[in-house]
């Protein structure tokens, strides 16, 4: 339990990364968001790993930075991109050893966790 606890929190922290990576330099900086994407993961992709967690962390960044892509009308605050990376951190962390070597899983990760947190602000809003 403890192991699934520190890969949660590893997913956690590098998907918030790859996100609020993406998102700020497509939104404040003025970088295409196919740009944008892909400088987060070439960054990511350098972030050393122990044999424990694999490429897990790499993956993460790579997926948040998916999410990032989103439209500044649909994310909006920093509660909601902190909302997205928990629920995306959860579905990466649940989907680990599902669709194995299967094209799409990161970016399915990523519209999910967007997807659901939009999902539920319009239902409660």
């Amino acid at each position: 339990m403890k192991t699934l606890g520190l890969f949660y929190i590893s997913k956690l922290i590098t998907f918030y990364a790859g996100f609020y990576g993406c998102f700020i330099l497509h939104h404040a900086f003025a970088v295409p968001v196919v740009v944008s994407a892909a400088t987060v993961g070439l960054l990511g992709s350098f972030i050393p790993y122990t044999s424990r967690f694999k490429r897990h962390p790499q993956a993460a960044v790579y997926a948040g930075a998916f999410a990032g892509m989103c439209s500044q009308d649909i994310i909006q605050t920093q509660s909601e991109i902190i909302t997205v990376s928990l629920v995306g951190a959860l579905i990466y962390t649940l989907l680990r050893n599902v669709f194995v070597g299967i094209g799409g899983k990161l970016g399915a990760i990523a519209f999910t966790a967007v997807a659901s947190v939009v999902l539920v602000k319009g239902l409660i809003l």
